[in-house]
């Protein structure tokens, strides 16, 4: 029987089998892929016969307990899983996903692209290609380009290279396996692996570790430069500084064939795309970017309430990742980031306060990134944002992503929160792996062929993953497995030799299982209306002083125990000796001082004020909003309220203009529906 490949749902669903270390319910993975038993049961179908055809036992089932997939199968599976390339056979594109693929096909263009070979390369019907068009036209038109079509030459993309350009290097790279495997003929393909080796090449040469997907995008650009009828246009000072690189120099000799320009396009490329570090003699910048990420740093923690008792380390990977911004920013380049909407999901909260912090000191820096850009220091900020728990026992986690420093180091960080009796949790680059460890798991973003304690998770975790992690941390954790091995001396008494595996296996299963019973996410708290009594409401008529005006703001937290005297002092001493004004912005004060400083409790109140209330700056402020959390994160979903009302530029005037707390309160309600 031929062997047929499996779809990305029966793919998750597999590996949550395969993860589980035991049985595994059906209706815990329904839970986990948001759909429903019988959905569970049509795809379990499909895996067994993919399973037969593959020369491989069906999985097992019992009653109450659920799936499980024998010990010596598992690598087996891994194996073939990952060895398959993306070929139109097994890849179900959702519509965004085409679209984006056909944007980039029609930059590559090896030939003239009419609907039909749209229909080809997708596998779907003139009428979605149509569509999909329509759509893709509509996009590339709010981005200032045009999708234009002749009889003579087909469909193209007219407009700015730079732009159409950012446009491939943002959406191609989850289309590299499918374009080399589906779309090229086996010589196009064995090119294309030629030029993929050459820039590796470069990578070695240059000491560098590119994110994940960016040399095989650059290596399909490159194959496909000769069909590009544009070039990008330097000043002399910009080649001048460019040729200077040991990036131009070493593409230079690598690619003797290409146009000078074209080199120069490249060099400046492989500048621009390390996540890392950016080399020193391009690196006019770095103590700007210094500037910029210590401000930004100063903003976050102003907003958020959060005091990082790491900074100055936040403050370089922050300085690391803005100098390469600034880079490509200055020469138009645009770093893809295909964890933009996983981030925006999973960490929503997060990136809604980096973004505000962003936004509020572009003025004073003349500097903008995009959503992007702002999704990668979302995850710095993150990474930072959680205490270690220490613990005495030994258990070492290792995490290897090549996704960039910011994802590998959030990852790290959930890690910590999903697992808190780890007394070690090492990222490193996928390059100084090695499989003689002593660690006890290792979660990665990629396949590491012989590694026996490998869990593969999605650059920005999902629910499966947490669950995976856990169920395969608690199966080998220390103190689980002295508990169990202390129950199996105690069972050698009474249960038969030949029993003893199948006990031990189970036992290890209702261990892992017990423990996992939710998934860990983090707590962002509640929202602003559940904190905001109305007594928690204040106008006050007469004008006052800035001092007087805090001590007011914050007086319903003292009345109601959710602070003491001391938090009160302590942001009247930030105001007055630090100059941490806390505008959040133009008439809108957020008072707040370290969890430390006389907390007991999270809790906010809202004071307007008829006469503005002038600080020390110069500033003026008509609303003030006293509020106290108890720890990092719990008060965040607060933050993000508070942003979305006064994001609406309106909604200050409208609050101090209001004369009763009820009015107030009805608005803010609306205004979170």
């Amino acid at each position: 029987m031929a062997s047929f490949p499996l779809d990305k749902h029966c793919k998750e669903i597999l590996q949550s089998i395969i993860y589980a270390s035991g049985f595994i319910k059906v209706q815990t993975i329904a839970d986990q892929m948001g759909v429903s038993k019988r959905s569970i049961y049509y795809d379990l179908n499909k895996i067994n016969d993919w399973l037969r055809c593959n020369s491989m036992p069906e999985m097992k089932q019992q009653r109450a307990k659920g799936i499980f997939i024998e010990e010596t199968y598992k690598k087996k599976i891994q194996e073939i899983l990952f060895g398959q390339k993306e070929t139109r056979l097994n890849q179900n594109y959702t519509p965004k996903e085409r679209q984006r693929l056909e944007m980039c096909i029609t930059i590559l263009r090896n030939k003239n692209l009419y609907i039909k070979d749209y229909m080809d390369i997708c596998n779907v019907s003139r009428n979605t290609i149509i569509a999909d068009l329509k759509v893709v036209s509509d996009y590339l038109h709010k981005q200032g380009l045009n999708l234009v079509y002749t009889l003579k030459s087909g469909y193209r993309i007219m407009g700015d290279a730079i732009k159409k350009r950012a446009i491939f290097f943002l959406f191609f790279p989850p289309f590299f396996d499918y374009y080399a495997n589906s779309i090229l003929n086996e010589a196009q393909n064995q090119a294309l692996k030629e030029i993929f080796a050459k820039l590796r090449q470069i990578e070695f040469e240059l000491h560098a570790e590119y994110v994940s997907g960016t040399l095989s995008t650059l290596a399909a650009f490159i194959y496909s430069i000769h069909n590009q009828k544009y070039q990008i246009d330097f000043t002399d000072m910009d080649q001048e500084e460019i040729e200077s690189t040991k990036e131009y120099q070493l593409v230079q000799k690598t690619f003797q064939d290409l146009d000078h320009k074209e080199i120069l396009y490249l060099s400046l490329h492989l500048l621009g795309s390390r996540l890392q570090t950016i080399p020193v003699n391009i690196s006019d910048q770095s103590e700007q970017s210094r500037t910029i990420a210590t401000l930004l740093v100063d903003k976050f923690e102003q907003i958020s309430g959060i005091q990082y008792d790491h900074k100055d380390e936040l403050i370089r990977a922050l300085t690391a990742h803005l100098s390469t911004s600034m880079y490509r920013y200055r020469y138009g380049i645009q770093l893809g980031n295909p964890m933009l909407e996983s981030i925006q999901t999973e960490y929503s909260e997060l990136f809604e306060l980096t973004k505000s912090a962003f936004q509020q000191i572009k003025d004073e820096i003349h500097f903008d990134i995009s959503d992007a850009e702002i999704a990668y220091l979302t995850l710095h900020f993150g990474a930072f944002m959680t205490p270690k728990n220490p613990n005495q026992a030994t258990y070492r986690i290792l995490v290897i992503c090549p996704n960039g420093i910011g994802t590998g180091n959030m990852i790290k960080n959930e890690i910590q929160h999903l697992v808190p009796q780890a007394t070690e949790i090492q990222n490193v680059p996928l390059s100084q792996y090695t499989p003689n460890h002593n660690f006890d798991v290792v979660v990665s973003t990629v396949v590491l062929e012989n590694e026996s304690k490998l869990i593969i998770v999605h650059p920005i975790l999902t629910d499966q993953d947490r669950v995976a992690i856990l169920r395969k941390c608690m199966y080998n954790e220390p103190q689980t497995r002295i508990q169990i091995n202390d129950l199996l001396t105690i069972a050698k008494k009474y249960i038969p030799e030949d029993k003893m595996d199948a006990f031990e296996n189970e036992l290890q299963n209702y261990y892992s299982h017990l423990q996992v019973q939710q998934v860990p996410k983090n707590d962002y708290g509640l929202g602003l209306l559940h904190y905001l009594q109305l007594s928690h409401i204040q106008i006050c008529q007469e004008a006052v002083e800035w001092e007087d005006a805090l001590i007011t703001s914050c007086q319903p937290l003292l009345d109601n125990g959710s602070i003491t005297q001391e938090y009160i002092d302590a942001i009247l001493y930030d105001q007055k000796e630090r100059h941490l004004y806390m505008f959040l912005s133009e008439g809108l004060v957020l008072a707040h001082s370290s969890i430390d400083k006389g907390v007991n409790d999270i809790d906010v109140a809202l004071t307007t004020f008829k006469e503005p209330v002038l600080f020390n700056n110069g500033r003026q402020a008509q609303i003030i909003i006293g509020m106290c959390a108890t720890d990092q994160t719990k008060h965040i979903r607060i933050l993000n309220d508070i942003i979305e009302i006064f994001s609406k530029k309106k909604s200050l005037e409208k609050l101090a203009n209001m004369n009763t707390t009820a009015e107030i309160y009805q608005y803010i309600q609306q205004a979170l529906e």
